[in-house]
């Protein structure tokens, strides 16, 4: 399995962590990781480094962010890099459901499969 860990702005990584769950009817495994308006940049990009390492499983890990070119997912950049992690930004309920579903595949084919998701997941009626 490949480990999955969101980091977003403050609570929203838990926020959608509760409703894949309240869809699956079951737990997930995931790391997450909120990033405060008014968090020290370095404190966080520590917390990212030890949440990136320890997050990771045998297969390794992908990273979840919500909002390209922001700070969780600049400082996930940097974290997730160090341990050539794939990041995918712009996190929805649909590509966390693809990812969780899928979470027996490498992380490469993952992070691909995140991307899909979320992106099949954008309807306009």
């Amino acid at each position: 399995m490949t480990g999955i860990i969101l980091v977003t702005h403050d609570a929203l990584g838990e926020a959608v962590r509760r409703e894949a769950e309240n869809i699956l009817d079951r737990p997930v495994a995931l790391t997450t990781v909120a990033v405060s308006y008014r968090a020290d940049v370095e404190e966080t990009l520590a917390a990212l480094r030890i949440a990136v390492a320890t997050g990771a499983d045998a297969q390794g890990a992908v990273v979840l962010t919500d909002l390209p070119g922001a700070t969780p997912h600049n400082l996930a950049n940097q974290a997730a890099e160090e341990h050539g992690i794939p990041v995918v930004s712009g996190l929805n309920l649909p590509m966390l459901l693809k990812t969780i579903n899928h979470a027996d595949k490498p992380p490469a084919e993952l992070a691909a499969l995140a991307a899909d998701g979320g992106s099949q997941g954008i309807v306009r009626a």
